[in-house]
């Protein structure tokens, strides 16, 4: 079974768009319809499987003392282990090619470094571990 996962194009746009959410809880869509708005008038340019028809938010707590582990599925592990022993090169999101060399940004400024966050927040919250 090929899974279609939620992705993005703008990592930086996505990334903005968690951040805000993560601020302002009454920015937040409450439909997939006005997540879908959200998304296009952000210039995200997302890719969105159809079988999503609900939205839930997630917040870890950090002075609870509880560690949030997000697992993923099992079936979906399994096959990113099969695909990736395969000849296709490891996918990682363009933008670690853009802006990295070896383990430094290219351009290290404090600008550019928010600009990496916000790609960062952004890919952290739609990918699984798989």
């Amino acid at each position: 079974m090929k899974f279609e996962m939620f992705d993005v194009e703008n990592y930086d746009k996505w990334g903005e768009l968690v951040k805000k959410w993560a601020r302002d809880r009454s920015s937040r869509p409450t439909t997939v319809a006005e997540f879908q708005d959200q998304l296009l008038k952000a210039d995200v340019m997302a890719k969105y499987p159809q079988k999503f028809t609900e939205l839930v938010f997630i917040e870890a707590g950090y002075d609870d003392g509880k560690l949030l582990i997000k697992l993923p599925p099992a079936e979906l592990l399994n096959e990113a282990e099969k695909e990736v022993q395969g000849t296709s090169p490891y996918p990682m999101p363009p933008f670690y090619a853009s802006d990295m060399k070896d383990s430094s940004l290219k351009n290290d400024t404090p600008s550019s470094r928010l600009l990496f966050h916000s790609k960062r927040v952004g890919e952290y919250t739609i990918k699984f571990c798989g």
